[in-house]
């Protein structure tokens, strides 16, 4: 678990222990004599060398040329996290045996890429809990962690789960979400919840041509009416309100369509995101309503 929190390191302050000075033009870039890089979360781009990846071990390989054993003792260093993140919400405990259950719930039940099941691990935005749930973690514009969505593998609904012992009302702003593009976003796609976010990615809503788009999660049944306020901070252009076509999903759907005139209704064909994506799975055909963002 050491080595999972090292990955996660704020990338702000890995920076910062590699020398480089943040731009006062841009407060997304930050100034190295032989490399200027942009932060988005858990995502850098270098524009003076063109290379890129997502977290605090690819950005020290990539800034000192060495190996990951070498990026890890280096983030090893620096100074304790717990200690700068102690008022930040406290998912609960990942259980590393309880993975291969939610691993196959996922891939098996909701259909989902084994590929992108990986990669959320990966970059630290999902595990599994010791009830064998899995947890997706709620971050803010800036890519702080601000609480958990909880998915019980038994196939109940997804609930949001600020942390702490005392949760806070109303919960710390943020949820999940995912982007594949290191620069900050300029559209976003809202989706129910973590489970229909990754299948828009999953049906390719997001082609990999599309530059700065997020996924989020409404992480709400029924899905909220308005645009979560946190992702104000990313000033989006177009915002494209994926929630269900049912009753209750297009009932907020038009309602956030009054409230805000960057929104568009991108609609499923079916109930939701993740029924098309597993009728998609099994080669069945999605129905007319099924329309591509390009």
């Amino acid at each position: 678990m050491r080595a999972e929190a090292l990955r996660s390191y704020p990338l702000e302050d890995v920076v910062r222990a590699l020398g480089y000075r943040r731009n006062p033009e841009d407060g997304a870039r930050w100034r190295h004599p032989e490399s200027v890089v942009s932060i988005n979360g858990f995502m850098f781009y270098d524009h003076l060398c063109g290379g890129w990846g997502a977290g605090a071990v690819d950005l020290v390989v990539h800034r000192h040329g060495c190996s990951v054993p070498d990026a890890l003792a280096f983030l090893s260093e620096l100074p304790d996290r717990s200690r700068r993140t102690a008022h930040r919400p406290c998912p609960p405990a990942p259980s590393q045996r309880q993975w291969r259950a939610v691993e196959r719930y996922l891939v098996d039940r909701r259909g989902l890429p084994p590929v992108l099941i990986a990669l959320c691990r990966d970059l630290g935005l999902l595990y599994a809990d010791r009830q064998a749930n899995a947890v997706f973690l709620r971050r803010n514009a800036a890519g702080e962690e601000t609480g958990a969505e909880i998915l019980p593998t038994g196939g109940q609904r997804s609930q949001p789960h600020p942390a702490g012992e005392a949760a806070p009302s109303p919960p710390a702003p943020g949820s999940f979400w995912m982007s594949w593009e290191p620069e900050w976003p300029i559209s976003v796609i809202v989706a129910k919840n973590a489970i229909d976010a990754l299948s828009i990615l999953s049906l390719q809503l997001v082609p990999a041509r599309r530059k700065r788009c997020a996924v989020i999660s409404a992480a709400a049944i029924p899905p909220p009416a308005t645009v979560p306020t946190w992702i104000e901070a990313w000033n989006p252009r177009r915002i494209f309100c994926a929630y269900d076509a049912t009753p209750d999903g297009e009932e907020a759907a038009q309602r956030l369509l009054r409230n805000d005139n960057r929104v568009v209704r991108v609609r499923p064909a079916l109930d939701d995101w993740n029924d098309m994506l597993s009728r998609d799975r099994a080669g069945e055909p999605m129905g007319t309503d099924d329309r591509r963002i390009l």
